[in-house]
């Protein structure tokens, strides 16, 4: 399409704007990477010998591998412009046998059961592809054509495994889809299941909880920018896939690439336990907020199969995701997953990552082991909170009880007790811990330096932390060279020291999350920061043209530069003709502000749609061409309509982060 092809070009809309966008299509070679230490090689062989995990229980890996009925093997996808957008080829050459000396060995098999992938039969009409993006979708089986449930994160991704359930279960038509909650990986592959076409003439619905647009749209637009650098840490996109470096992401491999996208519900479920039948087959809903605000679990009585989203699979879970987003409420959570117990028949409980539970006994075990766990967290922290402790001391104070932590799903793969400590003390107390020390402390390169002197300077304070390295104090020796690096972040000596400690520390690491965030770190201390490459833009391109005005609109006043608005006055009307909408945006004391209607008062008026507007805003295209082609319309001082153009920031979608070089002004 014409949109996608000028979008691809003017990235810096989206940068502008802030918006979550795809990963990048390059990767750091880490099959050259540091060995493990002794420390370290100890380390994961006394999890390998802990008494406390039951490595001989193979109930997991049993329901993964059921109903399995084919895979793509070796699977490469790429997008139109070639870049590979996913690619299980890369697991399956090395997830195999005992964990190597640079894995947790616990980690190591969650990594092996997540990588077993393909389409599987759950149940009878039910049908899950699992492992051939980092979410499940799930297909049910109606009278004439497909339920869809959770299409993926990209077009490609859900085209593809559509693809794969047509050929083993037979061609049908997708005559609805729902989507779970709002977060991308739940609907961002619609277009790759049906079509706005299909939608518009009522050939497939569009089914999701109440709120859902408003949060699909807004949860990341504002700190969209932030969220999207700190995924690519999170989720290890940018590592080379093997032993050294990115081997799982918890809730699957990773995060992929490629072309996102959305199309509005055309049914919304607003009621609680609301029942409706859907090409045969019956559907109870139930508005289930936990992992997400906008989110629901789908019971299937004829099937007694429980879909319960993404509230509880095989993994400790996310109160706080250190990609950085509000932390969720635990004790709600906990609520849903219980009214999800109401189903007491329910037999086979399916989520949109990880495999599936069978048997009543296990499903309704599953989901209580869940709740206590979230329970529990969310109690003890805020009883030792009551008591005065800080949150580091509570993150290593807590830890499941031992009839909770010996189960393998609730192990710290996903979420991690220590992070989701620290995001309930914030969601009770904010980040202020009580201590007046830490009101308003002096700013990270400051205090850097002072420590460094106070210390003895840099030279004193590497020897140390070599030492300490060489002691297997990996934890410390990173927490003190930080210091080093924000002080003088050109200093070779202590950036490689610390990137071999983040190494051993990731390899260490239960967590997978945290492996990837200290694996990505050790690359850029080592190489520095690394230009965005690759990937695919459509996807970025589908979300702006999707998000409301108003989004739009709240996106800029979030990038308008304050110091460089100082003194800057203007108001000014957008009559966007594509929807016949009307909006005011007025800067006044370096705030831009808007309201719905038109001002006679306004320094300069324009008529223009949407991609007049990204044309405009990319500032690629001058605006005296937009107006010769006829894209935008002024009337009015123009000047204040360049002034305004000139204060937004245009931040990077690549800011450095473990390196600490200057951002800029």
């Amino acid at each position: 399409m014409v949109i996608f092809g000028f979008i691809r070009k003017t990235f810096l809309v989206t940068a502008c704007l802030g918006i979550v966008t795809s990963a990048s299509g390059f990767t750091f070679a880490q099959s050259d990477g540091p060995e493990a230490t002794g420390f370290t090689k100890d380390a994961n062989t006394a999890v390998l010998k802990s008494p406390a995990l039951k490595w001989e229980d193979k109930q997991d890996e049993e329901f993964a591998r059921r109903g399995f009925i084919a895979t793509d093997q070796e699977l490469v996808l790429k997008d139109a412009a070639g870049n590979v957008i996913w690619s299980n080829k890369e697991y399956d050459g090395f997830l195999k046998g005992e964990a190597p000396l640079t894995v947790n060995p616990s980690l190591w098999r969650h990594a092996v059961l997540n990588s077993i992938h393909g389409l599987f039969k759950v149940t009878d009409g039910v049908y899950q592809v699992r492992g051939q993006s980092i979410s499940n979708m799930t297909i049910i089986e109606g009278k004439t054509g497909y339920i869809v449930f959770d299409p993926h994160i990209s077009v490609e991704n859900a085209k593809n495994n559509l693809a794969l359930v047509f050929r083993h279960v037979g061609r049908k038509p997708v005559v609805a889809v729902i989507y779970s909650h709002s977060h991308i990986d739940h609907f961002g592959g619609v277009k790759g299941v049906t079509s706005e076409e299909d939608v518009k003439s009522g050939k497939t619905r569009i089914i999701a909880p109440k709120g859902f647009m408003e949060a699909a749209m807004s949860e990341n637009v504002l700190a969209g920018n932030v969220m999207s650098r700190r995924a690519m840490y999170m989720y290890g996109n940018l590592l080379e896939r093997g032993p050294k470096g990115q081997i799982d992401a918890g809730a699957g491999k990773t995060a992929e690439a490629g072309t996102g996208s959305i199309i509005a519900p055309t049914q919304v479920i607003e009621e609680q336990a609301a029942r409706m039948e859907v090409d045969g087959v019956e559907l109870v809903f139930q508005l289930a907020p936990g992992e997400a605000p906008a989110n629901m679990h789908v019971y299937l009585p004829q099937k007694k199969t429980l879909y319960i989203a993404d509230n509880c699979f095989h993994t400790i879970h996310n109160i706080y995701t250190i990609r950085g987003a509000r932390t969720r409420d635990a004790r709600a959570w906990a609520d849903s997953i219980e009214q999800g117990l109401r189903f007491e028949d329910a037999e086979v409980l399916i989520a949109g990552h990880n495999w599936p539970c069978f048997g009543k006994d296990n499903v309704r075990e599953h989901m209580n082991n869940q709740i206590d766990a979230l329970r529990y967290v969310h109690d003890q922290t805020l009883r030792l909170m009551n008591q005065g402790y800080k949150p580091g001391e509570i993150a290593e104070l807590i830890e499941l009880p031992p009839s909770l932590a010996v189960k393998w799903p609730l192990r710290n793969y996903y979420g991690h007790v220590k992070h989701d400590v620290k995001g309930i003390y914030s969601l009770y107390l904010g980040w202020y811990d009580g201590n007046p020390a830490n009101l308003d402390p002096l700013p990270p390169r400051e205090t850097g330096k002072l420590m460094v002197e106070y210390m003895g300077g840099a030279d004193a304070v590497i020897g140390k932390a070599q030492k300490a390295f060489d002691q297997g104090q990996y934890r410390w020796v990173a927490q003190v060279l930080d210091y080093v690096v924000w002080a003088e972040p050109a200093n070779k000596k202590a950036r490689e020291l610390a990137a071999a400690a983040f190494n051993q520390l990731g390899y260490q690491t239960e967590n997978a999350t945290w492996r990837n965030a200290y694996l990505t770190a050790a690359y850029e201390l080592r190489e520095g920061v690394q230009s965005e490459k690759g990937g695919s833009a459509e996807g970025r391109g589908a979300f702006i043209m999707a998000i409301p005005y108003t989004d739009l609109l709240d996106a800029l006043s979030v990038r308008l530069n304050g110091p460089r608005a100082f003194g800057k006055q203007s108001v000014i009307n957008w009559d966007f003709t594509d929807s016949g909408e009307k909006y005011v945006t007025t800067l006044r004391n370096a705030v831009l502000s808007y309201k719905k209607g038109s001002s006679p008062q306004a320094d300069v008026t324009l008529s223009l749609s949407r991609l007049g507007l990204l044309k405009l805003l990319s500032g690629m295209v001058p605006l005296e061409l937009l107006e010769t082609t006829g894209e935008v319309r002024t009337q009015g001082a123009k000047e204040k309509l360049k002034e305004l153009l000139g204060l937004f920031d245009r931040p990077s979608p690549t800011f450095p982060i473990a390196t600490h070089e200057p951002i800029g002004p």
